[in-house]
């Protein structure tokens, strides 16, 4: 490859000094420019992930785990992240609190938690609650979805361990064999943006990207909880 910029390199010197500026570039090798069109091409290939393969435990409401063999008839409410340790909520499609299609606003009271802005109270479109985020986790708390009473909005790093990258945009970019009522919106992480305290983290799951938006927007909202990691069985050495 250094033997093909070189060339390239010394042929654009001759150009510039030898040759009209129209036409130069059919002056090169022609197995040269095929090389460098070959290496590009295979470095394209290299750059494109390969799919991630979720291991995830459905729940019931009450915590016991579901099979997962038909969730129109026994639909989970919650699933486990085996890899991750989290567990998230999955969403309903019936009006009420976890409607899927509700929406919230980016808001937090507490200065030792909201990066130095509370955000906007009451500015999204729901039913159930208040539509805040701040007022959505007090209201799934008490309603102690899987037997849990202490989910959270997911930090930027959580949320994008359950992004499929082998969906392609327009999405959802979820897992659906885990969250089959997926909405491809934008969903709420809880990290501000460190140079805009006013804005927040955001994952839009159409095409699988995070960015920052306003915390006074409306946008969709996923809870999640870490479970307890199971102690480690030590093998005693004979």
């Amino acid at each position: 490859m250094f033997h093909i910029y070189f060339r390239v390199s010394q042929m654009k010197k001759m150009t510039n000094k030898n040759m009209p500026t129209k036409g130069w570039i059919f002056s090169y090798s022609p197995k040269a420019l095929l090389l460098c069109v070959v290496f590009i091409s295979g470095c394209g290939d290299k750059l494109v992930p390969a799919p991630f393969v979720f291991d995830m435990t459905r729940l019931n409401q009450d915590g016991s785990v579901n099979d997962g063999s038909d969730y129109a008839k026994h639909p989970w409410a919650c699933v486990q992240d085996n890899q991750s340790n989290l567990v998230w909520e999955v969403k309903k499609t019936e009006p009420g609190l976890q409607n899927i299609n509700n929406t919230y606003s980016w808001y937090d009271p507490d200065p030792q938690t909201n990066g130095g802005w509370a955000g906007k109270a009451n500015a999204g479109v729901c039913t159930g609650s208040d539509c805040d985020t701040a007022a959505y986790i007090r209201a799934l708390n008490a309603k102690k979805l899987c037997g849990l009473n202490d989910w959270y909005l997911p930090s930027r790093f959580e949320l994008n361990t359950i992004v499929d990258t082998s969906v392609l945009f327009p999405g959802p970019t979820f897992p659906k064999a885990y969250f089959p009522e997926s909405l491809a919106g934008k969903y709420w992480t809880d990290t501000t943006f460190r140079t805009r305290r006013g804005g927040a983290w955001i994952w839009s799951f159409d095409a699988g990207s995070d960015t920052v938006v306003e915390k006074s927007e409306a946008h969709s909202i996923r809870l999640t909880h870490v479970a307890p990691k199971k102690p480690e069985v030590k093998t005693v050495q004979k």
